[in-house]
Order: C-alpha cells, then sequence, then structure tokens
C-alpha cells in the first residue's frame, strides 16, 4: 500500500513539472514568435527546450553556489540544439590576404590606459541591433567600429547599414552564410557606407541597392591587432569601440554576469561582435561587449567576458577604422 501511494505521488509530481513546463514552453513560443510546420516538429522543439532547461536550471543551481561567474536563462535559442546553435554562428577565420592590403598592425605603445571605460556612456554606441536568422553578425561588428569612429569625428551618432555590406560585398564575404571583418574595410574605403534609414535591414541576402549619392562616410585606414590583450587594451581606451571576433560557441544561453568558460578555444572564432569597453567587478577584470541577438539575449544585448586571459580568443582577431 505504501508502495503504491508512493508511486501515486511521483505520478503526480512529475505530471505536474510537464504541465509547468509545457505551460512555459507556450508562453516562450508566444514571447519570441515561435510557429512550427506541424506537431511532429512542435513535440521536437519541446523535447529540445526541456533539455535546455534542465542544463539551464543544472548550470544556476552552481551560481547559486558560488562555483561559476555568470548564469544562464531561456532565451530564444532555447527551442535549438546545440547543433543548430553552431550552424548559426558562422566559421570566422583569419583572412590570410590580409598582409597584402594596406592594413597596419597595431603595436603595442605603453600608453596609460583608463582603469574602467564604457563607450556607450559617451555617445560612441548606437542601440542594441538584431542581425534574427541571418548569419550576419560580421556586419554588425563591422558597423558598429565605424558608427564609433564616425562619432568620434563628428560627434552624431548615425546607425550604419548592414544590409548594405551583406548586399554588396559578395565577392568577399557570404551575406547571410557568413563573412569578414578586416577584409571587408578596403570595400568601405572605396565605396563608403550608408545609413541604416537609408538602406535598411532585411535579414536575407538580396541584390545590391548602393547609391553613392546617399554615403554617410568613407574610411581612410585601418588597424588591427592579433594576439595581444594588451595592445586590445590600450586600442579600446584611446580608441574607441573596436570589432573583434571569438568563439560564441557556449553563450547560447548567456544571461548576467562575467562569462569565462574552460570549453572555450581560442581559434574556433565563429561570432563577431563589438567591444565597447571594460570594467573589473569583485576584483574580476572584464570586456563589454556588444552583441548583434536583441536586447532579450544577455545583459540587455550585452556580454560581459573575463578579461586579460585571452578568454574565447578575444584578442586573436580585433580592428578598427580610421576617419580623418
Amino acid at each position: 500500500m505504501k508502495t503504491f501511494i508512493l508511486a501515486s505521488l511521483l505520478v503526480v509530481a512529475v505530471g505536474g513539472s510537464l504541465t509547468k513546463l509545457s505551460s512555459e514552453f507556450q508562453a516562450f513560443k508566444l514571447k519570441h514568435g515561435k510557429t512550427y510546420s506541424s506537431q511532429v516538429e512542435e513535440t521536437t522543439r519541446f523535447a529540445i527546450y526541456s533539455a535546455n532547461v534542465k542544463e539551464i536550471e543544472d548550470h544556476n543551481d552552481l551560481y547559486a553556489r558560488g562555483l561559476v561567474s555568470y548564469d544562464l536563462a531561456v532565451n530564444q535559442f532555447a527551442d535549438w540544439s546545440k547543433e543548430e546553435f553552431k550552424a548559426y554562428l558562422n566559421l570566422h577565420k583569419k583572412p590570410a590576404a590580409l598582409i597584402a592590403t594596406s592594413a597596419t598592425r597595431y603595436e603595442k605603445k605603453g600608453l596609460a590606459v583608463e582603469s574602467s571605460i564604457d563607450w556607450r556612456e559617451q555617445g560612441y554606441v548606437t542601440p542594441v541591433k538584431d542581425q534574427k536568422q541571418c548569419g550576419s553578425c560580421w556586419a554588425f561588428s563591422l558597423t558598429g567600429t565605424l558608427e564609433g569612429a564616425l562619432y568620434k569625428k563628428t560627434s552624431q551618432l548615425t546607425s550604419l547599414s548592414e544590409q548594405q555590406l551583406v548586399d554588396c560585398t559578395t565577392d568577399i564575404n557570404l551575406g547571410c552564410s557568413g563573412g569578414f571583418m578586416e577584409k571587408t574595410f578596403p570595400y568601405i574605403a572605396k565605396n563608403g557606407i550608408e545609413s541604416e534609414a537609408d538602406y535598411p535591414y532585411t535579414a536575407k541576402d538580396g541584390a545590391c541597392k548602393y547609391e553613392a549619392s546617399q554615403v554617410v562616410t568613407k574610411i581612410d585606414d585601418y588597424f588591427y591587432s592579433y594576439g595581444d590583450e594588451g595592445a586590445l587594451l590600450e586600442m579600446v581606451s584611446s580608441v574607441g569601440p573596436i570589432s573583434v571576433a571569438l568563439d560564441a560557441t557556449y553563450i547560447q544561453f548567456y544571461n548576467s554576469g562575467i562569462f569565462s568558460n574552460s570549453k572555450c578555444t581560442t581559434w574556433n572564432l565563429n561570432h563577431g561582435v563589438l567591444i565597447v569597453g571594460y570594467g573589473s567587478e569583485n576584483d574580476e577584470d572584464y570586456w563589454i561587449v556588444k552583441n548583434s541577438w536583441g536586447t532579450l539575449w544577455g545583459e540587455s544585448g550585452y556580454l560581459r567576458i573575463r578579461r586579460g586571459t585571452n578568454e574565447c580568443g578575444i584578442s586573436e582577431d580585433d580592428s578598427y577604422p580610421v576617419i580623418n
């Protein structure tokens, strides 16, 4: 009799848990505008969602016990498998042809740097954008550093066009299937870039609609740095927002805190982002990184990641433009 009662209670508990999870899944779909083509896909996505929620809860238990430095949360990627998320992160390789361009390598100068800086507070950074399901992170990383350089020159903050770069640099990049940051700077030096307002984002590949008469700015030069986090610190402190690449494999559900993950590589640079500053919290140094996955991801669209250890290869592929 006791065994029967315990078994019954277990069934009720499991059933109640599944009902709660199912209700949360419906709310998740509504919040993120998720629709599925069939009941089979719905069932598959619910199974993926359930497994991801379990992973998030297990990690956050470690966070609550002070064993990890960041927490996780359900976000727009919660019904994606790890394989789907990795496919979304388009591989960003160091361009071998870079040395043949007119780029200048930034050499560490021993400059005095600020103890902390946040270029958002000084007007250099546009609101967080959303690349959606287009693999155009490279274009958002580029426009971010361009917007900062333009603000430095004009004191006017203008949102620049990622879609122009997606549509019009197909001889260099693969549009929504990935691209490079440094290798695209010569295109901008030659042709210039339009504003977001004049050439709006569509989140899909399209025909080039470039209009020279609508160009907001060109660039005069650009600098790059590989493998030197000290040089990156000088660049961010003295220049403004810097375009960087990193291994984003493990930030799928990042919510808040200072990200650090021993599984992160320094070579699988699969995501382009923008460093907009740096600081310290509880003696832990961090970079402030602007992402392009909307404001519902991370710290209102931002990531704080450990500084000083080349976390996720953040100092391996960094660059910025100059507008005279």
